[in-house]
Formats: C-alpha cells, structure tokens, sequence
C-alpha cells in the first residue's frame, strides 16, 4: 500500500515553499526529470515537525536541471559543486534549497570522506549511502505521484516504532561520525537503537584504535549533539560509552549538572563546557583542528586542573587564579573538582573591576609606570577586600599615595 503526504505537504510548509515545489515540479517533467524531497525533511512530514531544510534528489544531473531553472527566472544559483553535481539555489521569497544528483559512493579508507562512484544513478541506489533508515526516505515531486513516499529500506515502519536502524552492517566502520548522529538523533526525537545498531556500534567503540576517523566530522557531529544542550545526550553519551571513540575518560557528572550552570551563566562555546568534561588527551586535542579560541579553553583546563588551590586565602587570590581564563573552562575546573571558588569568581569576583585607567592615574600626578602598574593591584585588591567601592575612593587612594 502506497503512502502519500501530499496533505502533510500542505499544511506544514509555508505557501512560499509549495509554490517553489511546484516549480521545481513542472520543469521536471517538462524535461524528463524525475525528482524527489529527500532525507530529512520527508522524515520530519512524517513526524508533523517543522523542517528547515529543503534538499531535493534529482536522478541525473541537478546542475543541470538547476539551470533550467534559473532560465526561466525561478531562482538564482548561489553554489555549485562540480565533482559531486551538487547546486544550492535561491526562490522568490528568500526559499533556499539544495539540490543533489543521486549518486554511489564506497570509502577507500575507514572512517574518511567516501568518493563518488557514479553520478545520476537511481534513486535506489542513491539512498543506500544515506545513514538511517529513517534518513532514507523520499518523496516524489513529478505529477504523475507527487507525494508518494519512496521507502526501499522500510524507513516508515521504523519511525512509527521509533527505532533507530542502519542501512547496513559496515555503517559504522565507514563513518563512525554516526554513532554520535545515532546519539543526535536519539535525543532529538526520543528515539532508541534497534539491537542490531547497538551491537554493531558497541563493536566498534570497544575497539582499541580509533585512528581511522575523520576528526573533522567528528568534531562537526559533537558540537551539533552537545549544542542542543541538553542533559539527556550528554548522560547517553557516557552511558553508551561514545567518550571512548574521542579516547575521553568518563567523569562522575550527570548531565543536568552541566546543562545547569550553562543555562545559568550562558557560556559562548556551550558544546565545550559538555565535551570539556571527558576529553583530556592532549594527542586528540591537537587533532581535533579547534580554533584558537576553542584551543585556549583547553589549554585553560589544563591549566586550572594542574594547578593548586591551597594558597588561595583572599578573594584577591581567588581573581588571580581564575583572572583571564575562559568562562567554559573555570566551568568544566567547578564540575571537575567541585571546589566553590570557581562559583564564587564566576559569581562574584569577576564582576568587580577597577574603575581608573592608566590614562587617569597619570592625570593624578603619578606617571612611573611601573608604580602605576602596583596601584592597580592595590587598588583591585582593596576592591575584592571590599575596602574600596566607588570610583571617588579610588582617586583618593591614589591621592594618598602622592602625598
């Protein structure tokens, strides 16, 4: 029995975008197209969620069909990837999709980018290098069966189960980037793995080496699972025992730990505060291609960790342990060690600054700079001390140190 969503279709997307659909319909079979709605989006008309990504299969050449298109003034292409035959393109009303031709792939190495095989194979074909089943799913947008979903690998029946199930047995072994869209998914939908996928992901992170991976797509896949902030993937994380394929180590926190002060102090990179946690290797750090500024939360955790707490016997001292570190990594050295002075410098001491510059002391009479470089020492001090409150207090503390 044939499944059809064109009434999805029509209640869950925006008039704009059935317009272009239907655009994108009609060239097609006016040129002997056949294409399709593909992947997510088909599996989010099927869960009454809203998408926000449209990507269209087409069997052939969609730079090609991307140009008939833009001929009859449609839309605008944007992007073009020649080796994959890929175009991303621009309708009226700012509607953005990609379109894709379908297309065979194979991994020549474990873990790494696979290369294309063949260009403008059938859609059967092309959804078998797709990840889960219920990724896997199309959509038909020729007339002849617009809204008929295409299900070769029973997609359907595992969203309404809500299963979680690979294509195949090697998936894994060719992007293990999966197990964490596995885990992405899982949270994002409330889905669960079917046995087969657990046993095969289990398989492979119980492996020794994890050398064959793709660090960047791993890299991609956490941020976007950690992103979601949300305390149920970061307990499945270490539950499932992924932190092994980062070589990590399992900390004793719970995942509300952290979505608590994230939530509460709102970190820039809160994807860190949760990976924070469990990667220690210095090896991977470094292979894990991090900004600059991503590097240096790392750095500062380490820092933070090595370093002793025992002489920290003012609130002066505290400020200086913590001065100039990033906020995610005073955060993962709280959730690590549990010692309050990370809260109480996030809290409080990181809010009080010295008012005077070094501009305005000179204007006071004192122009040493070395000496200008104490008195605000002194004066931060006796700001933490809370001897020294205002602006005034300050110009009469370095007043007296004229006098």
């Amino acid at each position: 029995m044939s499944l059809n969503i064109k009434k999805q279709l029509n209640s869950q997307l925006s008039k704009d975008v059935l317009n272009v659909l239907e655009l994108c319909s009609q060239t097609a079979d006016e040129n002997g197209f056949k294409i399709y709605l593909i992947g997510g989006i088909v599996r989010d008309l099927l869960l009454k969620r809203k998408s926000f990504d449209i990507d269209i299969s087409v069997e052939g050449d969609a730079i090609k069909f991307c140009h008939l298109l833009a001929e009859k003034k449609y839309c605008k292409i944007t992007q073009v990837q020649n080796d994959l035959k890929t175009a991303k393109a621009v309708f009226e009303h700012d509607v953005e999709i990609d379109f894709a031709s379908t297309r065979q792939e194979f991994y020549p190495r474990r873990g790494h980018l696979p290369v294309v095989a063949k260009i403008g194979c059938s859609l059967e074909e092309d959804v078998y290098r797709r990840d889960f089943t219920i990724n896997s799913l199309a959509m038909s947008l020729n007339k002849e069966n617009y809204g008929d979903v295409i299900d070769y690998v029973g997609g359907v029946n595992d969203l309404n189960n809500k299963k979680l199930r690979v294509l195949h047995d090697n998936s894994f072994n060719e992007d293990p980037s999966r197990i964490l869209r596995c885990l992405k998914f899982a949270a994002r939908f409330n889905f669960h793995r079917d046995e087969h996928t657990k046993a095969l992901q289990e398989k492979y992170i119980n492996r020794q080496l994890h050398d064959d991976i793709s660090w960047t797509r791993i890299k991609s896949e956490l941020k976007q699972s950690f992103s979601l902030n949300k305390a149920k993937v970061y307990d499945m994380f270490l539950v499932n025992e992924n932190y092994k394929l980062i070589y990590g180590e399992r900390p004793d926190i719970k995942g509300l730990e952290i979505k608590t002060l994230v939530d509460k102090y709102q970190p820039e990179h809160v994807w860190l505060v949760y990976l924070g946690t469990v990667l220690k290797n210095k090896n991977i750090i470094e292979s894990f291609c991090f900004t600059r500024a991503e590097k240096k939360i790392f750095t500062d955790i380490e820092h933070l960790m090595n370093a002793h707490l025992s002489m920290l016997n003012s609130n002066y001292d505290i400020y200086k342990f913590f001065d100039k570190k990033t906020m995610e990594s005073v955060l993962v050295y709280y959730l690590l060690s549990k010692r309050k002075e990370a809260l109480i410098y996030l809290e409080k001491l990181s809010l009080i600054k010295v008012e005077l510059n070094g501009d305005e002391i000179k204007e006071l009479g004192i122009t040493d700079g070395k000496q200008i470089g104490k008195i605000l020492d002194e004066l931060l001090k006796k700001k933490l001390a809370g001897s020294i409150v205002k602006k005034g207090d300050e110009i009469d503390f370095v007043k007296s140190k004229i006098k």
